[in-house]
């Protein structure tokens, strides 16, 4: 029988921070908000919950002996869990570790400091830990991005990163118990409470300060607490409650997230409206991608109560865009969200359809308004959520639902004509320039191979849905459209490249060795592609893509490779959203060996946690846990350390290695795991309001929950 995976099956492995590296230190989140650990043994970064933050802002950089450990490039290890970070170092001749955990459900962070003294004498140790003074509250706050690697953004609040509080110098007073420092906003009403236990010998400003004599062998704990609210009796109820016990909330976070875990895998849980698949197997990567992708999701959700959505699920974290839901990397993991959470998905999605989602990519939670410019995989991506969701529900009766002035199944026919009423005479659809594609390639625009595909299938699928829902007459119509596409779309292939062209207005074709085509065209038109061609691709993608644990969103040999140093679409590597979608591509191209052969190296990328908004492919940075190493955030790289669209790898094991389809009226299995583990069961999987064992011998029905 399966059993539940442990909170310790989701722990990454040990990586250790080197001087002058690129690194993305881990987060955390309590779906309230999120944190990130800094490049600091104990101090935390990018503290938010919205509408509060504390920015750009530092908290606890920690001088020890009067070394500033932030600056001073020393080794630091970290190990993330999903309900806390490790960390540690060596310095002076002391050891140094920390255990940082967030609030449950409270608007906190707590660390834990130890240190060691193993030297065989009594030793000095004189501690600072400094305080953060940057605080805001806004429902208003945008960021600008360089017109060059980003578009031109909206008014929308809580656009790219929380305002930069740490411009904003607050009053920092101490505590009325003296054990920390109090931050008021000027220009709002948030404030911070910064405190410690035990009292610190001395506050001196922002400076939390610490003499102490440690035996030989001695080890000794603080602890640090840090509450953000909206009024200092809020901030102060929060510290109070931390006071009676501060080693309290190190238990508390690890007890609440085995429950989450549990609820997550445990049919007609409390925390969810749907529950996800157990997977058993004895293959540990196919194990790693599949628990991956789910703690890269769950980890999403966020239930403030300031939201006026409710309960959402974001796009990235811990530091850009931190309240957006961005309609593309929700389609990516669509199954994973209608299995964990239909309801939600559900309430998304009709929200989505009430705006006009060819005006924004998105919708953000604190404003609830739309966010960002048109994305013009939105028709594909709003088509592949509706329709899903009745694959798997079988809740044909929400289609005659109204959203704004349509039905759900209006809308969905919208989508799929609208590609129409951007032809520009080739029989096309022109998507534009790139903000409106890939952004941080140049010469991507237009009439593109990827989304003319994405227009095939979406109005093959409209078509299998009016099928079951009795109208033949107009699928036949759909079927014979989406037939007639294909030469077109053809045209802008590059025969003997493997690689696809985008056609100018003026009729120009510019070559783009994007995966972007290479994905989309084998998932979406794999059957209607000549043998010949698909090698060729294959070809393209194993010599200019690929990498052992990774791959590159553009090939090295592109043209446009000067254009960003971007790695969630460059050469340099890859929005995971790509990698998972072209490992679709080698079992639609009937290909799943090189898929079993490339597995072990994209379950070694798993062991920095949650799969990040890009990895570096391996010839530009080294990699680290023997995976493909994370993609900072700071400038040129500008990529966060986790991101929603990766959930999509789910699939991957769900739909392309045990080949579970989900029909209108029937669950099939074609099943590819004999390369895998011919033994390994899905239990628990929902279709249509049953619950199913899916195995290589099939899908059986279960008579009750696992």
């Amino acid at each position: 029988m399966p059993s539940l995976p442990p909170l310790e099956a989701f722990r990454s492995a040990r990586q250790v921070l080197q001087k002058a590296e690129f690194f993305n230190p881990p987060a955390l989140t309590n779906f309230l908000g999120c944190v990130q650990a800094a490049a600091d043994v104990l101090a935390v970064q990018h503290l938010t919950f919205a509408p509060y933050s504390m920015g750009e802002s530092r908290l606890g950089p920690l001088t020890l002996n009067d070394c500033c450990l932030l600056t001073a490039g020393l080794p630091i290890a970290y190990v993330w869990q999903p309900d806390r970070i490790e960390r540690s170092m060596e310095h002076d001749g002391f050891h140094l570790s920390t255990v940082t955990v967030m609030g449950v459900r409270a608007q906190t962070v707590i660390s834990s400091l130890k240190i060691t003294n193993p030297a065989g004498q009594p030793r000095s140790a004189r501690l600072r830990i400094q305080t953060g003074d940057g605080v805001i509250h806004s429902t208003t706050w945008k960021t600008p991005y360089s017109p060059r690697e980003c578009p031109a953004i909206s008014t929308t609040p809580w656009e790219g990163t929380p305002p930069e509080s740490s411009r904003v110098r607050n009053r920092v007073v101490p505590t009325a118990q003296a054990d920390g420092v109090l931050c008021t906003s000027r220009t709002s009403p948030a404030c911070a409470v910064q405190i410690a236990h035990p009292r610190p010998d001395r506050l001196d400003g922002a400076w939390l300060d610490f003499d102490w004599q440690l035996a030989a062998g001695e080890t000794r704990e603080l602890i640090f607490f840090t509450a953000i609210g909206g009024t200092t009796e809020e901030v102060f109820r929060l510290a109070d409650q931390w006071r009676s016990a501060p080693a309290a909330p190190f238990a508390a976070a690890e007890a609440d997230w085995r429950a989450e875990i549990a609820a997550v895998f445990t049919p007609g849980n409390d925390r969810y409206s749907g529950h996800l698949p157990l997977l058993e197997t004895t293959n540990a990567d196919l194990r790693a991608l599949y628990l991956t992708a789910i703690i890269g999701v769950i980890y999403f959700k966020r239930q403030h109560p300031a939201s006026p959505h409710g309960r959402s699920y974001v796009t990235l974290m811990p530091r850009y865009w931190a309240t957006s839901s961005f309609i593309n990397d929700w389609s990516l993991t669509a199954l994973l969200l209608i299995w964990l959470d239909p309801a939600c998905v559900r309430t998304t999605v009709a929200r989505w359809l009430e705006r006009d989602v060819h005006r924004c990519f998105g919708t953000e939670y604190v404003s609830g308004d739309s966010t960002g410019n048109w994305y013009s995989c939105n028709d594909y991506a709003m088509t592949r959520l509706i329709t899903l969701y009745v694959r798997v529900t079988g809740d044909r009766a929400w289609l005659g639902q109204m959203a704004g002035p349509h039905s759900v199944l209006d809308h969905l026919r919208i989508f799929a004509a609208h590609y129409r009423s951007l032809d520009r005479g080739s029989g096309l659809a022109d998507y534009g320039d790139r903000n409106s594609l890939l952004e941080a390639v140049g010469t991507y625009e237009h009439e593109v191979a990827s989304l003319n595909a994405a227009n095939v299938w979406i109005l093959r699928e409209l078509a299998d849905l009016l099928d079951a829902l009795g109208e033949t007459t107009e699928a036949t119509g759909l079927r014979a459209e989406a037939k007639a596409l294909i030469p077109r779309i053809q045209k802008l292939y590059v025969p003997g490249g493997g690689y696809w062209q985008c056609r100018r207005p003026d009729g120009s074709l510019v070559p783009v060795r994007h995966a972007w085509d290479f994905v989309h065209a084998l998932n979406f038109l794999a059957a209607d592609l000549p043998p010949a061609q698909i090698a060729e691709m294959l070809r393209f993608f194993q010599q200019e893509l690929q990498s052992p644990t990774w791959m590159a969103a553009l090939s090295p040999l592109d043209a446009d490779i000067g254009f960003s140093l971007r790695p969630d679409h460059q050469w340099n590597g890859s929005y995971p959203g790509w990698v998972s979608l072209a490992a679709s591509a080698l079992v639609k191209a009937g290909r799943p060996d090189l898929l079993q052969a490339w597995l072990p190296g994209l379950a070694r990328s798993t062991r920095q946690g949650p799969y990040a908004q890009a990895h570096f492919v391996e010839h530009y940075s080294p990699t680290i846990a023997d995976g493909a190493r994370k993609a900072p955030t700071e400038w040129p790289y500008i990529n966060d350390w986790a991101i929603l669209c990766a959930g999509n790898f789910l699939e991957t094991v769900v739909l392309d290695i045990f080949g579970l389809e989900c029909g209108h009226d029937a669950l099939r299995v074609r099943s590819r795991l004999e390369a895998f583990d011919p033994a390994a069961t899905l239990s628990n999987v929902a279709w249509h309001g049953t619950l199913h064992r899916i195995s290589a011998a099939g899908a059986q029905p279960q008579s009750q929950p696992l």
